[in-house]
């Protein structure tokens, strides 16, 4: 992921408008989170609030306050997480302590002896190993799962083997489903707590099959609302490109210098935008023109995404071609939405992309507006026009 001319994640977004060199990790820290993502990948300081890692190699060693959600080939969890933890990958290793849930899917899952789980515990895996207590109940499914540790609460398990380790011991109701008998000593559990489901020969590869159907089913309507979504964006940007070009130039020459003053001017306008909702929602007449308010606000959050996602996707274009005939800004314009689309869907941080783009065109447009401001101000008293727009 971090093999592409953007750096991965949301530090992406910031080496598209201010160009920095490659690097094998990138972090970003905002809000009390800490975002981290590369081939190596490590969080090593305590996070505040919540943690979120993807890449080859993924590790946290830093406690977290919050929740933690991790990605990658190999993952370990190596220390203490006071919320929930998420992991996927290949294999993942949990040796701190969970303060709440812990969900994981991957290969090879060990949660050793030192990870002690104070909520549920949900796994699946093919080779699953659960030496950790749990306060609460653990949903497993796998090839091959080894439990080794006591579940206060219910327990139930959907594979083939099942293996109980000596400090085995469940507290609430056994719930197994295998396709052969699974014997339950009684150290574990009394015979009265053990319920038994014979699986005949289960059909994985139809059960997929018919998984994939209902998930190919669903995806046809929401590609073609997406497209059509996407469409509609493009024609509104070449509309504005046609017909108000000094308007598209004035925001291109607010976006060329000082990136992080456009995100701090777009982030202050966006939050006036939005704080428009609750404050007209205070008053009886302002009540009355919530309906418009809020359509104000949905129609200023899309323009400045366009404007975000145009702005740029010009200034990337501009190291390679020049961009200098509104055909190859139309063409600028559809590939950048198209990019902005796919960096949307990336896990955990998507939306984080999609905020600092929309938070960017808002900026430019700040910038463009008290630009022109300034500039019929100027006239106006008869002095000299201060070069707000370059911000020189």
């Amino acid at each position: 992921m971090m093999k592409t001319l953007l750096p991965a994640l949301a530090v992406g977004l910031l080496a598209a408008s201010c160009p920095i060199a490659w690097a094998d990790e990138a972090k970003l820290a905002f809000g009390g989170d800490q975002f981290a993502a590369g081939q190596v990948t490590s969080i090593a300081t305590p996070v505040q609030h919540d943690a979120f890692a993807i890449g080859n190699d993924v590790t946290l060693s830093g406690a977290v306050s919050g929740d933690a959600h991790l990605a990658g080939y190999d993952v370990d969890v190596d220390a203490d997480v006071s919320g929930d933890v998420y992991a996927a990958g290949f294999s993942v290793s949990v040796t701190g302590a969970v303060g709440s849930d812990l969900t994981a899917a991957a290969n090879t899952i060990t949660v050793k002896e030192t990870a002690p789980v104070s909520g549920n515990a949900r796994l699946a895996g093919a080779t699953v190993t659960l030496g950790a207590p749990v306060a609460g109940s653990a949903l497993v499914t796998a090839q091959t799962f080894t439990l080794d540790a006591v579940v206060s609460g219910d327990f139930s398990f959907y594979g083939e083997n099942l293996v109980f380790g000596p400090g085995a011991r469940v507290d609430g109701t056994v719930e197994i489903r295998a396709p052969k008998e699974v014997a339950v000593p009684g150290t574990v559990a009394s015979a009265d707590r053990v319920r038994f489901e014979l699986l005949d020969s289960p059909d994985y590869v139809s059960e997929a099959g018919k998984t994939a159907g209902s998930v190919f089913g669903r995806f046809w309507p929401v590609f073609w609302t997406v497209a059509a979504w996407w469409l509609v964006l493009v024609l509104v940007g070449a509309g504005l490109i046609a017909l108000l070009p000094k308007s598209v130039g004035a925001l291109q020459a607010a976006a060329e210098r000082r990136p992080f003053r456009n995100l701090g001017l777009g982030l202050l306008a966006f939050a006036a935008v939005l704080g428009l909702v609750p404050v007209m929602a205070m008053t009886f007449v302002g009540i009355l023109l919530l309906p418009f308010v809020v359509i104000f606000a949905v129609v200023a959050c899309s323009l400045a995404f366009v404007g975000g996602a145009f702005l740029i996707g010009v200034r990337i274009a501009s190291a390679f071609i020049g961009v200098d005939t509104n055909l190859k800004r139309l063409g600028v314009l559809a590939i950048s939405l198209v990019a902005a689309a796919l960096l949307g869907t990336i896990p955990f941080l998507g939306w984080l992309i999609t905020l600092l783009i929309l938070i960017f065109g808002f900026g430019a447009a700040t910038v463009a507006v008290i630009g022109h401001w300034a500039a019929r101000d100027a006239r106006r008293l008869g002095g000299p026009i201060g070069a707000v727009v370059t911000g020189e």
